[in-house]
């Protein structure tokens, strides 16, 4: 189990205190990047419903009042009957406006939704990843901490952890070997 241990510290010990910071400034940037990325998507639908209003006031309502011009008789006083052709017209010009920014507006809605899903599953997994480093750097400062204090309690410097597994395992063998003569002689003296 010490050894164990002692290989996760070693494993572990590569990874500068720095990281944990470098990498929390990269989520900042990253979810900074997705409010620009929002942004931008609301500002190019804007811009394209900007166009349909244009398209409908320049040219689909013009074009919709010949097509009604040609269909009335000579005879007609567009003057009196300006209000009542207003209003079969205008329902038409604002049924094609709304069903073109309805079209619009789902497809800017479904672009911000997987944008979302999406930011979603990186901030979940850039958050176990933040929690990785930083339970190794933990581990690092821990590793670090407790070579400082056997330094200071033995007043000899231990080396590295590689370096201390290797002298505790020289040491268990060692402890085995002598333990084992020993349970010979208590068993050859009881003879």
């Amino acid at each position: 189990m010490l050894c164990l241990t002692l290989l996760v510290i070693v494993s572990c010990a590569s990874i500068p205190a720095s990281t944990s910071t470098l990498s929390k400034e990269v989520i900042k940037e990253a979810d900074g990047m997705h409010q620009l990325t929002i942004s931008l998507v609301n500002q190019l639908y804007a811009e394209r419903e900007q166009r349909i209003n244009d398209f409908i006031t320049y040219k689909y309502t013009p074009a919709l009042l010949k097509n009604y011009q040609k269909l009335l008789p000579d005879s007609l006083d567009y003057k009196t009957e300006l209000p009542n052709i207003l209003k079969s017209i205008v329902p038409v010009i604002n049924k094609k406006r709304d069903s073109l920014q309805g079209v619009l507006s789902a497809e800017q809605q479904n672009i911000i939704k997987q944008l979302n899903a999406n930011y979603a599953t990186y901030t979940t997994s850039s958050a176990a990843l933040q929690g990785l480093i930083d339970s190794a750097v933990k581990l690092k400062t821990s590793e670090s901490n407790a070579l400082t204090a056997l330094e200071h309690l033995t007043g000899v410097s231990p080396g590295t952890v590689s370096t201390i597994d290797a002298k505790l395992e020289k040491l268990l063998t060692d402890s085995g070997t002598t333990i084992a003569q020993l349970l010979q002689i208590a068993n050859s003296l009881k003879q």
